[in-house]
């Protein structure tokens, strides 16, 4: 939690569509959104497809204080799709909840992952040619693209071949349209993470932001829905259509932070990668202390390989308020909420030496009053341990940290970052260690964050900024 509370990662999508009219997927889709809901708290929405006609409820707030019973059963309906959103782009006004409904024809919904970095210009693009914006979310952007194909006499999966091709940066997204069918799409480059699965008791077929989120509604994997390819889903199959190719850039973070441990993100599940940074970590620099202590909650398996490795004992170090916002979703003062949610054990920590181990630091302020907080407890020294390496380059894909004044290890050293923070000592995770802990080939990752190293079709739209590497 130390500073990756300070990350936002933009959203989660899930999509059900079963073979049987009879069919009430409703609380299918609601249990896949609360599986989901640690990539987006800010608001939640479901669009179902009802008498032939598209009925969507979202609200503000967690995905068990949007829908009560009530409007569940108010949704029941054999095809629907949902979302979860934390902005990246655009305010968190329940003007911006997804899905959002286009009014073309066929009428659609469309809920997405991901950010758009070319939305200024295909916005403005689209004001010209007379299209009225009633969001501030890039979603509509892609929304109004399809639309504007449709108009031009496209079908749906070429109006949507149409957007694909305007489309630069990241989003897996969900499409449901009147006529039943839900199409699936994803970037070329697969920056965010997309699945299929089957769930045999409502014949019904399942697209999720993550595998978490098909085992919460007990639907079997099927696979990674490919980067760059279309997935029309209607009357019960599923058909694809490869529009574009890339090199992948999968996030890292996926592993590291967003995805949830019980997870697996192409291929690879995120609970092994976790607990391999955290015995490299202990293999980077041996270091003499009493306890290994987590910062909750996803650096908990990293901890546990640490101390698997080191021989060094874990303990639990904080009491944690699970009824205390996440704190990425405070705009202000990230240390005081820091505080309201974790209180260090002093009858365990006392006096202690401590290998504190969390997933990242971003703008460190979080890291600061978590580590003063340790310190005001009687811990006798604080080890810092990371496993990402430091952060210098802004993240244009989907992560909310898009400038470099943001980023305390950009134009600093490790040590000039350990005199901020106020911990004796400070590592992080190699770029190597990482890629060697992920499991994939390193040109299949993203790590612009890490290296200022940009995808090609990214570059052009990273403004007037300029990367310097550190």
């Amino acid at each position: 939690m130390t500073d990756s509370t300070n990350l936002k990662e933009s959203c989660a999508v899930f999509a059900v569509s079963s073979n049987s009219d009879k069919a009430d997927v409703a609380p299918v889709i609601f249990s896949g959104l609360l599986a989901l809901q640690h990539r987006g708290q800010e608001s939640a929405g479901i669009t179902v497809l009802k008498n032939g006609k598209l009925s969507t409820f979202k609200g503000l707030g967690l995905v068990i204080e949007v829908f009560s019973h009530n409007i569940l059963k108010g949704l029941s309906a054999p095809i629907g799709i949902g979302h979860v959103r934390y902005s990246t782009y655009g305010s968190s006004d329940l003007i911006n909840a997804q899905p959002i409904e286009f009014e073309s024809k066929p009428k659609f919904a469309l809920c997405f992952n991901g950010t758009i970095v070319n939305y200024e210009e295909l916005r403005a693009e689209l004001e010209r040619d007379g299209y009225v914006f009633k969001t501030t979310s890039d979603s509509e952007v892609i929304g109004l693209l399809i639309s504007k194909a449709l108009k031009h006499g496209s079908d749906l999966t070429n109006a949507i071949i149409y957007g694909m091709e305007k489309l630069k940066g990241a989003y897996s997204a969900v499409l449901l349209s009147e006529d039943g069918t839900i199409i699936a799409f994803r970037d070329a480059y697969g920056f965010r993470p997309l699945c299929l699965g089957y769930l045999k008791d409502f014949e019904a077929y399942v697209f999720s932001s993550e595998t978490s989120g098909l085992d919460a509604v007990d639907a079997t994997f099927i696979e990674d829905v490919p980067p760059g390819s279309i997935n029309v889903l209607k009357s019960g199959e599923v058909t694809r259509l490869k529009v574009r190719s890339s090199r992948h850039a999968h996030c890292m973070f996926e592993w590291v932070y967003f995805s949830r441990q019980d997870s697996i993100v192409e291929g690879v599940d995120v609970f092994s990668v976790r607990w391999r940074l955290g015995e490299k970590l202990a293999e980077l620099n041996p270091i003499e202390a009493d306890y290994v202590v987590a910062v909750p909650e996803t650096s908990r398996i990293a901890a546990l390989g640490f101390s698997s490795k080191s021989g060094i004992p874990i303990m639990e170090g904080f009491g944690v308020n699970r009824y205390a916002l996440r704190t990425f979703i405070m705009p202000k003062d990230r240390g005081y909420f820091a505080r309201l949610k974790l209180n260090p054990l002093r009858q365990a920590l006392n006096g202690k030496r401590i290998i504190l181990i969390d997933d990242s630091i971003v703008r460190g302020t979080t890291s600061k009053a978590i580590v003063s907080m340790l310190k005001k407890a009687g811990v006798k020294e604080v080890h810092l341990r990371i496993t990402c390496p430091p952060l210098i380059a802004p993240c244009y894909m989907g992560v909310d940290f898009p400038t470099f004044e943001e980023l305390i290890a950009h134009g600093r050293s490790v040590e000039e970052v350990r005199k901020l923070i106020g911990v004796d000592s400070l590592m992080y995770m190699t770029i190597d260690g990482l890629v060697k802990a992920i499991g994939l080939p390193r040109d299949e990752l993203c790590l612009a964050c890490l290296t200022g190293e940009y995808p090609d079709e990214i570059r052009p739209f990273l403004g007037k900024k300029v990367v310097v590497k550190k």
